[in-house]
Order: structure tokens, then sequence, then C-alpha cells
């Protein structure tokens, strides 16, 4: 019984949280491996404004950041969107998809 109570509270602590508090807390902010063009806007946004740290090169980043037309305030704001905002925007864009 106590422990599917703090199972519930859990998934309702991380959906009812954002980006930016998640990394606040330390979740889902290590280095981040891989190639530029291969990295979310997230991942993007949190290493060109040093957020986190990768093996790429800054060139590399500040190129893919360019290409997609990324910026400070788009960065901002997807940072403190909320983790059932966003599922919610991912799950009509799928049931427009189906139509």
């Amino acid at each position: 019984m106590l422990r599917s109570i703090l199972i519930t509270a859990g998934l309702v602590f991380m959906v009812g949280c954002s980006s930016h508090q998640a990394k606040e807390l330390g979740l889902g902010g290590g280095q981040v491996n891989g190639y530029a063009q291969n990295m979310t806007n997230d991942q993007l946004c949190s290493i060109y404004l040093k957020e986190r740290t990768s093996n790429q090169t800054r060139a590399a980043i500040a190129s893919e950041w360019s290409r997609r037309k990324l910026s400070r305030a788009y960065c901002k704001e997807k940072a403190n969107e909320w983790y059932l905002t966003e599922f919610a925007k991912w799950l009509t864009l799928q049931e427009s998809e189906k139509k």
C-alpha cells in the first residue's frame, strides 16, 4: 500500500514539474555524447548555454544552433514548459496524424 502511494506520488511529482526544475533537482543533466545533428533541441540548448557538457566542439554546437534557428527565448520557454503540457502536445500531434 505504502509502496504504491510512493510510486504514484513520484510520478505526479515528475509530471508536475518542468525540465528546468528537474535539472535543479539533479535529474537528467549529464554529459551529452553524440553528434550535434542527432541531438534534441533541449540538449542543444543546454549545451549552447553552458548548462551541460558535450564531447562535441563549440563550433559544431553553434553551427547546429544556427541551422535550427534556435534562440535563448525559445530555450527558456522550452525549459520552463511542464512535462504534462509537453506530453499533451505530443498526444494531440499523434491524434492529428492518424486522421
